[in-house]
């Protein structure tokens, strides 16, 4: 079946080179048959050469016709019947261009001007060796009954016309020679053709591949730098409420510590708890409850400025640093975050609720560590919950608080 692919593309492509040489071919041959009528105008009968005139131009017009219906495309069977057909064409074309010797010469010495007339013949039939020798069976069709016209023609006088039957038979050998390097020389270039064509398409298909790998691999890299960054994201901030893990904040907490002593400057860090969370997660779900810390952890990084840092701590405590910030304006910006959380409404159930938080601040202090800091804040948040929650308290103010109770 491959076989049979490829030599039907041999032929296709040879036939299709053929017909392209044919059409200049073919003008070429209406020149030709101008020129013999022109020198045998007076030598011959007009209605020999009329006949002879029509025959041939008839029989081009139809060969050049035939091309309309030669398709790339054909089958191996209907290129065959064309084949068989156009060299059907050839051949009857061939004995037209023959008969001139019967038609147009007569018999015995011929003069001067009709020995240019079979020379005529002689170059056609060359010129028909080039423009065919492509496709070998269609040389064959056309030249073949030329060459058999002229030895017939040349039989009858065989001691007249001996040098021109010999001129008749190297012309034939030459023509086939010829024809076959030609032929070979084409089907070389067609093979030439085929590889050219097969290693396109390879190198088509290979740089498709190499695409096609370059475009997975740049896929691959980005799921893979997708994954990276949530990595780091997950390394540094909390999945649920996308605020900054404990981790994180500890570190931060603890850089602030060493900017702190170096620049002298003040902060305050603040624990947010929310008030009766466990009681939303019984009467409504942990979903709810997540919902609760999303819309919190939210609300307090809208509110917060952009140097101001806020982290889960841990279940529904949060961790707020507000940098170079005194105390009682902490306390003011505390204050107005837990107002607008007791503002808030939730829908859960259909039914609407308000979730209130409280606050416990800690101020810096000369001589501090990180661990006094938090627990200072600590307190104060134990004192804000234990002050009826939804409020905000400092450490000094519990510090104070206690004292008063003691009175």
């Amino acid at each position: 079946m491959k076989q049979q692919k490829v030599r039907h593309q041999h032929n296709v492509v040879l036939f299709n080179s053929y017909l392209k040489d044919l059409r200049l071919g073919i003008a070429i041959a209406f020149l030709g048959v101008a020129l013999i009528a022109f020198l045998t105008y007076s030598t011959t009968s007009l209605s020999n050469l009329a006949l002879w005139a029509c025959l041939i131009l008839i029989i081009d017009l139809i060969a050049l016709f035939s091309f309309k219906s030669f398709k790339l495309d054909f089958n191996e069977a209907d290129f065959e019947r064309y084949l068989m057909w156009h060299q059907a064409i050839i051949t009857i074309l061939g004995l037209a261009w023959g008969s001139a010797c019967f038609l147009l010469l007569p018999s015995g010495v011929l003069s001067n001007t009709q020995i240019l007339v079979l020379t005529s013949l002689f170059v056609i039939v060359a010129y028909s060796a080039c423009v065919m020798s492509a496709f070998k069976t269609g040389m064959f069709s056309f030249v073949t009954p030329i060459l058999l016209c002229l030895m017939v023609f040349f039989s009858n006088d065989f001691e007249h016309y001996y040098p021109w039957l010999i001129a008749t038979v190297i012309l034939s050998l030459c023509s086939f020679l010829f024809g076959k390097l030609n032929h070979q020389h084409a089907i070389n270039e067609v093979n030439n053709q085929i590889e050219n064509n097969k290693n396109i398409q390879e190198l088509t298909q290979l740089k498709a591949n190499i695409e096609k790998a370059n475009m997975e691999l740049v896929l691959k890299n980005e799921v893979l730098i997708a994954a990276q960054n949530r990595l780091e994201l997950l390394a540094t901030h909390d999945e649920l409420t996308q605020v900054f893990n404990r981790r994180y904040a500890m570190n931060y907490v603890s850089q602030l510590f060493a900017d702190t002593k170096r620049t002298r400057s003040s902060f305050v860090v603040v624990l947010a708890d929310i008030d009766h969370f466990k009681s939303v997660n019984d009467r409504f779900g942990h979903p709810a409850g997540d919902e609760v810390l999303k819309r919190f952890s939210a609300t307090i990084k809208q509110q917060l400025r952009e140097l101001d840092m806020v982290a889960r701590y841990g279940g529904e405590e949060f961790l707020i640093v507000l940098p170079k910030t005194k105390e009682l304006e902490a306390k003011a910006i505390i204050q107005r975050l837990c107002e607008l959380v007791a503002d808030e409404i939730f829908d859960f159930d259909h039914q609407k609720m308000n979730v209130t938080s409280s606050f416990g601040l800690a101020s810096y202090q000369s001589g501090d560590t990180v661990e006094k800091l938090i627990e200072r804040a600590d307190l104060a948040l134990y004192h804000a919950k234990k002050s009826g929650r939804n409020n905000v308290k400092s450490f000094e103010d519990a510090v104070n608080d206690v004292a008063l109770a003691r009175q």
